[in-house]
């Protein structure tokens, strides 16, 4: 009769802590934990132990990777999950792998929603994870709704959190829990709990709503672009021509434009990243196409130098450069006295200007723009769904959904409520019919 198996034990062999064990399949294997160096004797023996708490519990799990630290790091113990604030860590640990970066690379935005999180947990910080229930869960829901944060440039300001806000967080809280769920930390019926705390409705709570803005009009639209530069100008009327998100005018570049036919050119976002390109329903498989007639051609000759290059057409670079020949044309002081062009220019300067623009600085420029102008602050997506409900109009529901670029109609909806626009034209169809009935 075979003896009963000893478990690992850790050794050191030429100056490495190794560690001999049994696999699945009866056979004896050993792995090593490596030399003292950047790590420290005691943090070895703490690795070892944690190594060997999830080769106990998930020894198929543990054997798939080759480095017992990475086994360590990308695997949760659920022993080791006992308060609010591990659960939380672990949590973020898993998200920032999961979630990738935005295609202009900044951070994903369910990311900054989970770490959002951390400042309304706090409190719960050391609260075993089986403690947290319902009424936990709505004390924090109330601490976001009196929650106020402050911009830097306006500290006198307060601004509280919208109730879309809230809720979205209050989402992001349920995932966290439904993902300790799967890692067996938390049990079904402990997550099932939670659900008892409703999302925040319309007219039921103190948090305000952002209220969408109206369709943005023709008069409107020339008055924001005569007071931005024409790198921007441009940009806004691409979005206004083909209603393409600004994230997709930011990104492009000569070598996505293909030219079937004269009439009309096709632009496919990052088309040398993948064959379908690189955009926000690329991993439908669909290609995004979105097509430039001549107006929009116009644009773009103007900007092409290289049909095969790589980079941008619209720059911040060439709009501070744009600036610098205005204000040269405004110069009153004659050339041969004070700074010369050129002169006067830091070679590090604090602040450079970028060699793209982002969905971020593209927005601040048509805000600042808007203030400018008088008119009422717009977004460059207000563009997007001005030109949807425009078009849909004129052609349906499907020539928008087409244009737009969406997977499904529900989407479409989404930039065409205008309920109010047709109420007022059914009263008004309406009233003329009344007028037309009535007696002479």
């Amino acid at each position: 009769m075979a003896g009963r198996r000893k478990p690992p034990r850790l050794r050191t062999k030429d100056g490495c802590y190794i560690a001999d064990f049994y696999r699945l399949d009866g056979g004896r294997s050993t792995i090593s934990f490596g030399a003292p160096g950047v790590r420290t004797v005691g943090d070895i023996h703490i690795a070892f132990g944690k190594w060997l708490d999830l080769f106990d519990q998930h020894p198929h799990k543990v054997l798939d990777y080759k480095d017992p630290y990475e086994a360590i790091d990308k695997m949760v113990n659920p022993a080791t999950i006992v308060t609010v604030g591990e659960l939380y860590d672990k949590y973020v640990a898993w998200a920032k792998g999961y979630l990738p970066p935005l295609r202009d690379k900044r951070k994903n935005p369910d990311l900054i929603k989970i770490e959002r999180l951390e400042r309304f947990l706090k409190h719960y910080w050391q609260w075993p994870v089986a403690s947290f229930g319902p009424d936990e869960l709505l004390a924090t829901q109330r601490a976001m709704v009196e929650y106020r944060y402050y911009k830097t440039k306006h500290p006198e300001t307060s601004i509280p959190l919208t109730r879309t806000g809230i809720n979205q967080l209050v989402n992001q809280f349920h995932k966290m829990w439904q993902w300790g769920v799967g890692q067996e930390a938390i049990t079904q019926a402990q997550a099932q709990r939670l659900r008892q705390v409703r999302s925040l409705r319309i007219g039921r709570t103190e948090a305000k709503d952002k209220l969408k803005r109206l369709a943005v009009t023709e008069v409107e639209f020339n008055q924001v672009v005569a007071n931005v530069n024409t790198v921007v100008a441009d940009m806004l009327r691409l979005i206004w021509m083909t209603a393409m998100r600004p994230s997709e005018v930011c990104r492009m570049r000569p070598i996505d434009i293909q030219r079937p036919e004269p009439e009309c050119w096709l632009y496919i976002p990052g088309s040398d990243v993948s064959p379908v390109g690189d955009h926000k329903t690329a991993h439908y498989q669909r290609v995004r196409a979105i097509p430039l007639t001549a107006s929009a051609q116009e644009i773009i000759k103007r900007r092409i130098k290289d049909p095969k290059g790589t980079e941008p057409f619209f720059r911040p670079v060439d709009a501070l450069e744009e600036l610098r020949q205005k204000r040269f044309a405004l110069r009153q002081t004659p050339i041969y006295q004070g700074n010369r062009p050129g002169t006067n220019c830091k070679v590090n300067p604090m602040i450079k200007p970028s060699d793209h623009y982002d969905s971020d600085s593209l927005a601040q420029a048509v805000k600042r723009a808007c203030d400018r102008a008088g008119v009422a602050r717009f977004s460059p997506y207000d563009l997007r769904r001005s030109v949807a409900t425009r078009t849909r109009a004129i052609l349906g529901k499907d020539a928008a959904k087409f244009l737009l670029g969406h997977v499904s109609s529900d989407t479409t909806e989404i930039y065409l409520l205008d309920e109010v626009r047709e109420a007022m034209k059914v009263s008004l169809i309406l009233e003329k019919q009344k007028t037309s009935c009535e007696p002479s």
